[in-house]
């Protein structure tokens, strides 16, 4: 229980730290990324809310000191290989918040990387709605997509199952 404790405490310390020198490693950070969010991504999943917080806000201060771009794409690459319910949504979240912006500078870019995980996680939109943690934000993610792409987003997700693309379709008419 001792160590525990003292384990959570330097954790906490360190991500204190981190979010400290964030804009001092700003030239580097590119060169670190992937590194970065392997340790870093796990604490998400923590039952304390303070690493949660703290871990979340250092990856929201790689948006103001990676290129963004290649954050989209480690993001994406979290969403692929993550299987932790509690945090594919803050993922989710960061990659639907920065779309837009990257979007207008690598339209292809996103296009390639995000429509794949509207695809894989469709589902979650069939079965739920979007009414669950995981859908609302697959669904967030779909809508600013389909404001992004337009109709060519509808035109990529036809390979889905006819119900599927129904489901999305219809979801997206209704939250957009």
């Amino acid at each position: 229980m001792a160590d525990t404790k003292n384990r959570q405490k330097i954790n906490l310390y360190a991500l204190q730290c981190l979010l400290r020198m964030l804009p001092h490693l700003e030239t580097s950070l590119d060169q670190v990324l992937t590194p970065f969010t392997e340790q870093l991504v796990p604490n998400l999943a923590s039952q304390r809310a303070n690493i949660v917080t703290l871990t979340s806000q250092i990856l929201d201060g790689f948006r103001v000191h990676v290129d963004n771009p290649q954050l989209v794409c480690e993001y994406c690459r979290i969403i692929k290989s993550q299987n932790n319910p509690r945090i594919k949504p803050i993922i989710l979240d960061k990659i639907s918040d920065m779309i837009r912006d990257v979007h207008e500078v690598r339209p292809k870019l996103v296009e390639q990387m995000t429509v794949p995980i509207i695809m894989d996680h469709s589902e979650c939109l069939v079965q739920t709605n979007g009414v669950n943690s995981l859908g609302s934000y697959v669904g967030r993610l779909a809508c600013l997509l389909y404001q992004c792409m337009g109709n060519k987003l509808l035109t990529e997700i036809n390979r889905l199952k006819p119900s599927t693309v129904g489901t999305i379709r219809e979801y997206l008419v209704a939250n957009t």
